[in-house]
C-alpha cells in the first residue's frame, strides 16, 4: 500500500509524507505518541504499539498495516451492457429466462463468491447465481430461470450482484414481464389468426361500380 498524497486511505492530513519526514526518531514511546497523533483519538495506546511491534517500529509501514486493517476493502466494479427482456405475454406462473449482460469495469477480478440476487419488486423465484472469476475488461451473461407472478399485469424485479458479505456491486439489475390470463392470451391468438381483407379485392370492387354509375347519369 502507498502512502502519497493521491491515493492514501482515509481521512489523513494532506502533510502526512511531510510530517513522515521530520519524524526522525527511534523512542517507542515517542512512535506511539506520533501514531496516535496522525490517526487521531480512536487509536489507543495498545494498538499503537501493536502494529508498531508488528512493524518493526518503522511508523509509516505501521499506519499502513493499521490502515489496511480497520478500512473496508474496495468493493469490485460492475456496468450492464445489455439486457435480453421478455418481450411477450406469459401465463401466470409461467417459466421463463431473464439474460443480462454485465462487464468487469473496475482495475481488479472478480472473487468467486460473487452472486446475483433477487433484491426487490415482485418475487420471481429466483436462485442465487453464481458469477464465475472475470478479469478486468472482461464481459459475461448471467441467466436467470423465473416464474412469472399468478397475477395479471405488469410486473417487474430488481436484482443486485453482490459479494460474499451481501454488499452491492454495481448497476442494478431488473426484469418486467406482463402476465395474461389463458383466456386472454387465447383470444389474443384467435384475433390474429382472422384474414385480413385483401385491399386489392376492395379496389375490384370499386372500379366495377363507378363506370355504372356514370351510365347511370
Amino acid at each position: 500500500m502507498d502512502v502519497d498524497g493521491s491515493s492514501f486511505p482515509g481521512e489523513i492530513d494532506q502533510n502526512l509524507l511531510l510530517q513522515f519526514s521530520c519524524m526522525n526518531t527511534t523512542d517507542r514511546e515517542e512512535l506511539i505518541s506520533q501514531m496516535q497523533r496522525l490517526l487521531g483519538p480512536t487509536l489507543n495506546y495498545n494498538t499503537a504499539s501493536f502494529f508498531l511491534d508488528m512493524s518493526n517500529w518503522n511508523l509509516q509501514a505501521a499506519i499502513c498495516c493499521y490502515l489496511d486493517y480497520t478500512l473496508p476493502p474496495k468493493l469490485p466494479s460492475m456496468s450492464l451492457k445489455a439486457a435480453q427482456n421478455q418481450e411477450t405475454a406469459v401465463s401466470p406462473g409461467a417459466r421463463f429466462e431473464q439474460n443480462w449482460s454485465i462487464a468487469n469495469t473496475g482495475a481488479e477480478s472478480w472473487p468467486g463468491s460473487c452472486r446475483v440476487i433477487q433484491a426487490g419488486g415482485e418475487a420471481f423465484g429466483a436462485s442465487p447465481y453464481y458469477v464465475p472469476p472475470l478479469p478486468p475488461g472482461h464481459s459475461t451473461t448471467v441467466t436467470l430461470k423465473l416464474v412469472a407472478p399468478t397475477t395479471p399485469g405488469s410486473h417487474r424485479g430488481y436484482f443486485h450482484l453482490v459479494n460474499d458479505k451481501g454488499e452491492q456491486i454495481g448497476d442494478t439489475l431488473w426484469v418486467e414481464v406482463l402476465v395474461e390470463t389463458e383466456m386472454t392470451m387465447a383470444l389474443v391468438e384467435q384475433l390474429a389468426a382472422l384474414p385480413v381483407p385483401s385491399s386489392r379485392s376492395e379496389d375490384t370492387t370499386i372500379s366495377q361500380t363507378v363506370p355504372q354509375d356514370d351510365q347511370m347519369c
